[in-house]
């Protein structure tokens, strides 16, 4: 039943009807309460629909340690309806690569590089092929190690001392 409902929001992302997959997100959302998945496909809806301010609390709502969420009772984590929910919309030949795609690209942009690679890597696990997904995917594990890189040489350098600085002093 849940692969459907995916596979409807897919459907509809896909064909441009915004408020329908919108519908869609938030009924699966109304079922299960704790699912991520729905969560951040609302709001990549919220967000193509001009709806700025609510897609970010959706976002910031989803962007959980899971770590730290209570452990539902007596329920293994793979039984968990949100689990099945990440492994409905992400299986191989989801409807949802397209949107599991733009997500990456959004919390890119918004600088939320992990989720972006989650995001791209569950479009490259519901369509293998995506070629755009993998570029993506390079380019971000690229950026994402150089500003890695940056932020420890900014940490190496000695108080006072900013390589802005040293580069106006030549």
């Amino acid at each position: 039943m849940i692969e459907a409902l995916f596979d409807l929001l897919g459907t509809f992302y896909q064909s441009g009807e915004l408020a329908q997959a919108e519908w869609i997100a938030r009924s699966i959302l109304q079922a299960i309460p704790d699912d991520i998945v729905s969560l951040q496909f609302l709001g990549l809806l919220l967000y193509r629909t001009a709806r700025r301010s609510e897609a970010m609390q959706a976002f910031n709502a989803a962007d959980i340690d899971t770590s730290a969420a209570p452990p539902a009772a007596a329920v293994p984590p793979d039984l968990r309806a949100s689990a099945q929910c990440l492994r409905a919309a992400s299986g191989h030949g989801s409807a949802l690569a397209g949107a599991w795609y733009d997500l990456g690209l959004l919390f890119f942009r918004l600088g939320r590089y992990g989720q972006a690679l989650a995001a791209l890597q569950a479009a490259l696990a519901a369509r293998p092929d995506y070629q755009a997904a993998k570029t993506a995917v390079a380019r971000i594990a690229g950026f994402s190690a150089h500003r890695e890189a940056h932020s420890k040489r900014q940490h190496l350098a000695p108080a006072g001392t900013h390589t802005t600085a040293k580069r106006a002093s030549k």
